[in-house]
């Protein structure tokens, strides 16, 4: 049957209408032979809050050739200013050239036709219309504006309610720590300083190194709490625990809203995150493709573009995908703890992080356990700001062993706790970080350590350890190595019977051990 014209219009209008509100809408009128994915409608549900103010700053790490700068760089500032035709814009790239680019690609799209049919009354103004900057007017008024800048550049004068920050950083320069250094001091007092009131910022860019300006960003918003509080979008090429439920919900909203087909895949686990394709001869990556890619791709490199987690050439001692997933609510029933400590007393943003991991050995026997990791946190804590964190995380957890690396930072600590009656116990290295790190990969390529991927204390551990030596910090690696290598040798067996410690048994002295500080007075 076919369509009459009033059918036809009032599908055109309602089109119109879910173009204004929605930015996936919007790029599918405006592109009709786009190949769209679940990808895109996550990533296009995220631009929305960002508008809408539900959020003020988003970064997006997603693999190459996604779509992800056609959506975030030149779809979503021309729906922005759309809606908001008062907004100033500026958009960023590591090259003038590039973000001139972008600009141009704007321009366009707000002088089509179907652009002014969604956003009437909209218009560049004739006497402002360089590529790389012009101004909006509205009715015929002046209104916003658009600026496009090479990151490192000047931008004195301008001001932005949206600033889209597209690959600061090229390839070659990521590796250069004076280029990094430059780039994320060009952030704090040049880019973050033009922000209006309730200014927001998108930063969509390849993770080449823990300290480009993702990792800056991120590192400050975790170590002061007046920092920027930044979403973060990641979606590697190949799906994780982490990735796949959103991937699926938006696969299904997707269905729901007649984007794909009935019978497009769900996303599983280790698969392509972008599998196929509606359209005939639409693009996508099969996970075949992807696994070739990663077959004939440098790991740091194939990490970057595709994984969007930087890493080392000279990293991956411990590789990430030797970690197990503890999917469980609960924590496993463990037969023995062991909380293990890293100790700085220092308060300085430039000193080391004080970190405490805990772990419970569980399963298995007595030569092969496994280990869960229940907890983590670090800091930089003054000395009593740390014993008390000793003292509450030995409450939370109840550890039958609580190991210290017996260091001058740590001496103090050890012989302020045992007054406590808390199990103490002494951690001698006879090796240095790197030879430890190493001594332990057996345990993990044999898939006996485990971690809950959903917590975010977790991934940070994970992150940690998949990026030693060569990474920003080593402070939980420091207690992840003590641990395992405690349990490995054997630290928690009673080897005279070589059976497990009574847990019980052991955390009744521990508890009485404890209220005989309190009484004296160890205890506060």
């Amino acid at each position: 049957m076919s369509l009459t014209s009033e059918d036809r219009d009032a599908a055109t209008r309602l089109a119109i209408h879910q173009a204004r509100d929605d930015l996936l809408a919007f790029v599918m009128l405006m592109n009709p032979t786009f190949s769209v994915g679940p990808h895109h409608r996550v990533l296009c549900d995220q631009l929305m809050r960002l508008e809408k103010g539900e959020t003020d700053r988003l970064m997006i790490f997603i693999s190459p050739r996604s779509s992800k700068s056609l959506i975030t760089s030149t779809y979503f500032p021309a729906w922005a200013l759309g809606r908001n035709p008062y907004w100033q814009e500026i958009a960023v790239s590591h090259s003038d050239d590039l973000a001139t680019r972008f600009g141009r690609a704007i321009r366009d799209i707000i002088n089509t036709n179907a652009y002014q049919t969604i956003f009437p009354q909209i218009n560049i103004r004739k006497d402002n219309r360089a590529a790389n900057s012009w101004a909006l007017e509205h009715k015929k008024k002046q209104a916003g504006s658009f600026l496009a800048a090479g990151s490192g550049s000047g931008i004195a004068g301008f001001g932005a309610h949206l600033a889209i920050i597209d690959d600061p950083i090229s390839e070659q320069d990521a590796f250069s720590k004076t280029r990094r250094d430059s780039l994320n001091e060009w952030y704090s007092s040049g880019l973050r300083t033009r922000l209006m009131p309730g200014g927001k910022v998108v930063l969509v860019m390849t993770r080449w190194h823990e300290t480009d300006l993702a990792g800056f960003l991120l590192e400050q918003e975790f170590t002061s709490p007046m920092a920027d509080k930044w979403e973060v979008v990641r979606i590697p090429a190949l799906n994780s625990t982490e990735s796949v439920p959103i991937l699926e919900k938006a696969r299904k909203t997707l269905v729901k809203q007649g984007y794909l087909k009935d019978k497009y895949p769900k996303l599983e686990l280790g698969e392509s995150f972008w599998p196929t394709s509606d359209k005939d001869g639409g693009f996508c990556w099969t996970t075949e493709e992807i696994i070739r890619t990663k077959n004939n791709t440098p790991a740091f490199k194939f990490d970057a573009l595709y994984g969007q987690a930087p890493s080392s050439e000279q990293g991956n001692i411990i590789k990430l995908d030797w970690w197990q997933n503890w999917t469980h609510d609960k924590a496993p029933e463990c037969d023995y703890i062991i909380q293990s400590w890293d100790t700085a007393f220092s308060t300085k943003s430039t000193a080391d992080y004080s970190a405490i991991t805990t772990w419970g050995v569980f399963g298995g026997d007595v030569s092969t356990p496994n280990l869960c990791l229940l907890g983590a946190e670090r800091g930089r804590w003054d000395y009593p700001t740390l014993r008390q964190k000793a003292l509450d995380k030995y409450q939370e957890h109840e550890p039958d062993t609580i190991l210290i690396e017996k260091k001058a930072s740590g001496q103090s600590l050890i012989q302020d706790l045992r007054m406590t009656g808390l199990p103490i116990f002494e951690f001698n290295p006879d090796r240095d970080k790197v030879a430890r790190a190493y001594s332990i990969t057996g345990l993990f390529h044999n898939g006996r350590i485990y971690a809950p991927f959903d917590r975010k204390w977790a991934v940070e551990v994970m992150d940690e350890a998949r990026t030693f030596p060569t990474g920003n910090h080593d402070d939980y690696m420091d207690t992840l190595s003590q641990a395992l290598l405690w349990m490995r040798n054997g630290g928690y067996i009673d080897h005279s019977e070589n059976t497990w410690v009574d847990k019980a048994e052991q955390r009744v002295y521990n508890r009485k051990n404890m209220e005989q500080g309190k009484q004296k007075g160890f205890y506060y």
